[in-house]
């Protein structure tokens, strides 16, 4: 049996943090990785697909090179090339990592999958079949999440894509079908949908992206119809066929009325699970949810003493700058006694098509539920100079008031670099910022932060 001061389980982003925040101050610290070396956010998620939409993004503008006074004539992607990039981003990413965890003083990088064996106490099955016993007074989750699989009649049959295999595709699908309506399913429904394959997006319930309020979610449907993309709503699928003519026929109830869809490839989804049901928790004592996510109160401890649980693995928000906070929490009360927690914490969101979505704080029909009188400012992005300058015209902005404090509840801007320009607003209402003020920054012009005092002048 080996001791650690300290033992942290996954290398995803608030995991590799923590263990060589802890190792930097002194502590002996043994990192366990299975494979992913960077986490999920490098390798598979955040990083790859923001590669490929970028590729596509590219296309597009090539393709509407005449708006801007450009011909450039034909343009033809090569899928082939593209993942070639991906990799490539992916490959110097995943090596500075490795460089990192083998270099890093008093950290061990151990490859290989852990389980519980005592609530202190890991077995280790190294990645050359070897084992090792770890203990340690303080242990750490951070084993992340994966695709979820639903239980679908036939799935199992066809040769389906996840988030992680289609970035491997040498041939562009000749259509493409997603089963789920989240992020992940539109952005890649909008990536492939500009190198050329035809899509189609299946949706459980009656209205598009709920969470968000119905005209932005209306402008982000608009957005995709113009890329072609086909959403079909209330859409259960039924069962799943493998044609001799290799196609995939999906059997589907829409609304209430029986179809079926021919396509080439299908796309999974529908939401991500996590990585919990191989730690062995029950014997550490460590409480799940109904999900499998790790039950923890806003200290991140979960309900074994000495065990916490960060990122995807705690049930989310599914982000990796969630799990670098949670990262930022643990080290400023273990190195510091500092006594941080969750409450309160501001989470941003972007939405990472074309136009973005960025969005933080509450949404209008969120902020009239909690019973707030509230005032609402809008703006077409087309107003916004940098916008007109740019050729990004597309999208709206919109931002949400308690009217008697005038301080900012929230905002939902769908616009060209809105994940930068919501920023902007997540600091002022940190700041404790009125909305007048925010209208009355002298912002750069012309520049897409320039937008707030045109979005907040509509009070």
């Amino acid at each position: 049996m080996e001791s650690f001061d300290d033992i942290v389980l996954g290398g995803g982003k608030g995991g590799k943090s923590l263990a060589m925040a802890l190792a930097s101050a002194g502590h002996r610290v043994a990192l366990i990785e299975r494979g992913q070396i960077g986490g999920s956010c490098i390798n598979v998620a955040c990083i790859p697909t923001k590669t490929m939409v970028a590729s596509a993004k590219i296309v597009e503008s090539a393709r509407r090179s005449i708006d801007w006074g450009v011909e450039l004539g034909a343009v033809s992607p090569a899928l082939v090339d593209i993942v070639e990039r991906k990799n490539r981003v992916v490959k110097e990413m995943v090596d500075a990592h490795w460089s990192l965890f083998t270099s890093t003083p008093n950290m061990e990088l151990l490859v290989g999958t852990a389980k519980f064996i005592e609530s202190n106490k890991v077995e280790v099955r190294m990645s050359d079949g070897s084992s090792r016993e770890l203990q340690s007074e303080r242990i750490y989750i951070n084993t992340g999440s994966t695709t979820t699989i639903p239980a679908l009649p036939g799935l199992e049959d066809i040769p389906y894509l996840t988030s992680t295999s289609i970035m491997n595709l040498t041939q562009l699908p000749e259509h493409l079908v997603i089963i789920g309506g989240g992020y992940i399913a539109l952005e890649f429904a909008q990536v492939f949908a500009r190198l050329g394959s035809r899509v189609t997006v299946l949706l459980r319930g009656s209205r598009f992206l709920p969470n968000e309020d119905e005209d932005i979610a209306s402008a982000i449907s608009d957005l995709l119809s113009d890329d072609g993309i086909e959403l079909l709503y209330e859409s259960k699928v039924k069962a799943f066929r493998k044609l001799p003519s290799e196609e995939i026929s999906i059997d589907l109830e829409a609304g209430l009325t029986p179809r079926s869809l021919t396509c080439s490839h299908v796309l999974v989804a529908v939401g991500r699970t996590p990585n919990t049901k191989d730690l062995n928790l029950e014997v550490a004592g460590v409480d799940t949810n109904g999900d499998g996510s790790i039950k923890v109160d806003d200290q991140l401890r979960t309900s074994a003493k000495g065990v916490w649980a960060i990122g995807d693995c705690n049930g989310g928000p599914l982000f990796t700058h969630v799990s670098w906070d949670d990262f930022r929490i643990l080290r400023d009360n273990v190195l510091h006694s500092l006594n941080r927690s969750t409450v309160g914490r501001l989470v941003p969101y972007t939405l990472f098509i074309d136009p973005e979505l960025g969005r933080v704080g509450l949404t209008e029909e969120q902020a009239r539920r909690k019973g707030y009188d509230i005032l609402v400012a809008k703006l077409p992005a087309q107003k916004i100079p940098r916008a007109k300058t740019s050729g990004e015209q597309k999208g709206m902005l919109k931002a949400v008031v308690d009217k008697q404090t005038e301080k900012i509840l929230g905002c939902s801007l769908l616009c060209h670099s809105a994940g930068e320009v919501m920023s902007v607003v997540q600091v002022a209402m940190l700041g404790g910022l009125t909305y007048r003020q925010v209208r009355d920054i002298i912002f750069t012009h012309p520049t897409m932060a320039e937008s707030l005092n045109l979005l907040f002048a509509t009070i």
